[in-house]
This record gives structure tokens, C-alpha cells and sequence, in this order.
């Protein structure tokens, strides 16, 4: 091989090289935009509550709701994906499900954007004031790998405090919590595990509101407005 030949490979290697480089960089760069999915928004919901009594809460009820702590972004629990993070916010759709389903279970009701101390129920026509505060919020995602395709599977709890205030006082206190499970394919770069941690959100939302519901609802104290 000539040195003109040598020369000219030489210059063909430095552009392939030059090549190869933009082509890294700019699957880094669409690796990095790619890392944070949108949060998938959660239905707004009414949920059945299992009541031991036939009728609402009777009277006025004032309500107050607080989902700020309900969210959180999620990350993979192995290797798998563990470039990718899964923002879960389930806050919106938190506050809004709750009053939705306590306005099923009482007679009236008014929302009130903060609380109200017992002191002024009498003042405002009200029974008690409802309190509803979204507690913790976790989250898990594994992928499952396959043989064609992998899959995802998360899982997501939510907890949640009732807190009940009558004019002579305290009438219900009570936290619970719920669970959901959810399966996708893993889809191209991982996108899969959106829709997996936001059906895993709902059923657990699902069960932490039917559960705020039957404890209101079936609560002696706060169907007869007597504290201890």
C-alpha cells in the first residue's frame, strides 16, 4: 500500500471516528431525555363504601383534604430499567376521589381549604369537621425478563388518617392503608412500567378510600356526635 493510500485511510478512519462519537452523544443525549416518564393521569373516582346502617350521616359535615404527601418518584428495584424514573402523583386524584365518595355518605357537606377548629362548628351549622389526610405513598418496579419480551411489575401502597372533630370533641381517629398490584410489557426503553405503576396506584387507591369510607360511615361515635 502507497503512502497516498495510507493517508487516505488514515483521513476515512478519522471521520469514522468523528462519526461514531456524534452518534454516542446523541444516543446519550435521547438516553437522558428519555430517563423521566410523565406522570399518567389517575381517574377520578366514586367508590362503594359496605355500611352496617341504612341511611347518610345526617346533618352538616364540613370537609377538609390533604394529598400533598401522595407523591413520589419511583425507581426500579434492580438493574433493569434503573435509568428510567417513574414520577407517581396521585395527590390530585387523592382529593378529588375523597370528596367525591364522602358526599355519598352524608347528609351535606362543605369543603373547606383549611381546617376548622371545633370551636366555630356550631357557628357554621356543622356536626364535625372531616379531616382526610394522604399519609405515605411507595411504590415498587421489577422487570420480569422473557424470552420474546420482557414485562413489568409493580406494586404500590397508600396510606391515609380519617380524623372526625364533633362540637364536644374528638369522635373518630383512625389511618389505613391499601395495596395494588400491576403487570405490563416492558415496551421500548422501558415505557411500560408507566401504565403498570398507575394501575398499582388506582387499586390501592381504591382500597384506601373504601376503607376511609366504612370507617366513617360505620362509626357509633360519629353517627351520635358522642365523645369519650
Amino acid at each position: 500500500m502507497t503512502t497516498v493510500q495510507l493517508l487516505r485511510l488514515g483521513e476515512v478512519m478519522i471521520v469514522l471516528y468523528k462519526g461514531a462519537r456524534c452518534l454516542l452523544a446523541a444516543a446519550a443525549l435521547t438516553a437522558a431525555a428519555g430517563c423521566q416518564y410523565n406522570a399518567k393521569p389517575m381517574p377520578v373516582a366514586t367508590y362503594n363504601i359496605y355500611s352496617s346502617y341504612g341511611d347518610k350521616l345526617a346533618g352538616k359535615y364540613l370537609l377538609y383534604v390533604d394529598g400533598s404527601a401522595l407523591n413520589k418518584p419511583i425507581k426500579p428495584s434492580d438493574f433493569n430499567c434503573s435509568a428510567h424514573t417513574y414520577p407517581l402523583d396521585v395527590n390530585s386524584s387523592f382529593g378529588n376521589s375523597v370528596r367525591k365518595t364522602m358526599s355519598n355518605l352524608v347528609s351535606e357537606m362543605e369543603v373547606v381549604n383549611t381546617p376548622v377548629d371545633r370551636g366555630e362548628l356550631r357557628a357554621r351549622g356543622a356536626r364535625g369537621i372531616i379531616i382526610v389526610r394522604g399519609e405515605s405513598l411507595d411504590g415498587r418496579l421489577r422487570v420480569v425478563p422473557g424470552f420474546w419480551s420482557a414485562g413489568i411489575e409493580t406494586e404500590v401502597e397508600i396510606s391515609a388518617s380519617i380524623v372526625v372533630d364533633g362540637v364536644n370533641g374528638r369522635l373518630l381517629g383512625a389511618t389505613v392503608s391499601g395495596s395494588g398490584r400491576g403487570q405490563s410489557d416492558a415496551g421500548f426503553m422501558c415505557e411500560g412500567g408507566s401504565k403498570s405503576m398507575t394501575d398499582s396506584a388506582e387499586a390501592a387507591l381504591k382500597q384506601v378510600l373504601g376503607r376511609l369510607g366504612e370507617a366513617l360511615v360505620n362509626s357509633d361515635r360519629v353517627r351520635t356526635g358522642v365523645s369519650r
